[in-house]
């Protein structure tokens, strides 16, 4: 298996990235920062009022992507 050295190049610069999936994510409504699932306040501006941010993408497990009207979308 033939491996090309920009591809090398480009895994090793993702990788020294932070890489935080958004089921993990939180999104505070209040400040707008985003913090990892777990605490109870914002980490940032202590507001309580905050929402997973996978709940924006429709990313809860189980859940299809729905048009405006409340259709489900794709397959």
């Amino acid at each position: 298996m033939e491996v090309h050295a920009h591809m090398l190049d480009r895994s090793r610069m993702l990788a020294a990235g932070t890489h935080l999936p958004l089921q993990k994510l939180a999104l505070c409504l209040d400040c707008e920062a985003c913090f990892e699932l777990g605490y109870a306040t914002c980490p940032a501006c202590s507001s309580r009022t905050w929402s997973p941010l996978a709940r924006f993408f429709n990313l809860v497990s189980g859940s299809g992507a729905r048009a405006p009207d409340g259709e489900r979308q794709g397959p």
